[in-house]
């Protein structure tokens, strides 16, 4: 995150030296080295990150764009658009705490970004919650994170209130973050965190966020919850995951455009 936060700093070194703050943002690109797209804009305010392969394919279907509004960049494919009044880029980073952050950044940088809201599933830990509950997240947690000095902290606050969650049933708490799926093994102490859902990203998008002082909201969906331990019930997880996630990507991105148009702009 903080070789993120450096390639910000680089980035503004190089509007400031192309004149104003409001120069070509691609003409800055340029001159760090990335290459320049013709439809590239210089503003996007806000930032829809989705983050699997399965999710960000629902997402496209979802919003049934054709083939040449999707670009490439290095993290995977990028979609300009419009939503609830708003000017947004929707962008695919794949799963990992280190493609998510690193995204992240890059789309920060590139699009100037204000806020990021990361739609997507997660596995149900609560044991009141299950498959379709919708999670906002009041505070991330890294639990594949067990360094023992404190400043080196794995969690972060969040404040999702910029958002109009009118009329969308949600449950607000923490979300834990690791680099593997959450299984049954781990059930036990993410509960005793008061953990309601558990991913692969969020904790690293939101402490690039956070170190970068925008807004940002996770807004995941519960795909599967595991039941026992074993392999037989991870796999059994696996499966729950593709077959629901599709159709809960949709559920998520139709209530977006109603959460965006109510949320005020940043100051």
């Amino acid at each position: 995150a903080q070789a993120g936060v450096q390639g910000s700093l680089v980035f503004r070194t190089a509007r400031s030296l192309l004149g104003s703050r409001h120069s070509s943002g691609a003409s800055c690109l340029v001159l760090l080295g990335y290459p320049a797209a013709a439809s590239y804009r210089d503003v996007m305010p806000i930032g829809i990150q989705i983050c699997s392969g399965t999710e960000w394919r629902a997402a496209k279907a979802h919003l049934a764009v054709s083939a040449d509004r999707i670009q490439a960049y290095p993290y995977g494919e990028f979609l300009l658009d419009t939503v609830g009044g708003k000017d947004c880029v929707y962008f695919h980073s794949r799963r990992t705490k280190t493609r998510a952050a690193g995204a992240c950044q890059y789309a920060i940088d590139r699009w100037r970004l204000e806020s990021v809201v990361v739609i997507g599933t997660c596995g149900g830990v609560d044991a009141g919650l299950g498959v379709g509950d919708v999670i906002v997240a009041t505070r991330t947690i890294q639990y594949d994170c067990h360094d023992r000095r404190p400043e080196m902290g794995h969690t972060v606050e969040a404040d999702p209130t910029w958002l109009d969650f009118t009329g969308i049933p949600i449950h607000r708490g923490p979300i834990a973050s690791a680099d593997r799926d959450m299984t049954f093994d781990v059930l036990a102490d993410l509960r005793s965190q008061g953990v309601l859902g558990a991913d692969w990203e969020s904790g690293a998008i939101a402490t690039v966020c956070s170190l970068n002082k925008l807004r940002w909201a996770v807004l995941r969906a519960i795909t599967d919850v595991p039941l026992q331990p074993g392999e037989h019930d991870a796999d059994r997880q696996v499966g729950d995951y593709n077959a629901n996630a599709p159709r809960l990507m949709t559920l998520l991105l139709g209530h977006l455009p109603r959460m965006l148009s109510g949320s005020p702009d940043r100051p």
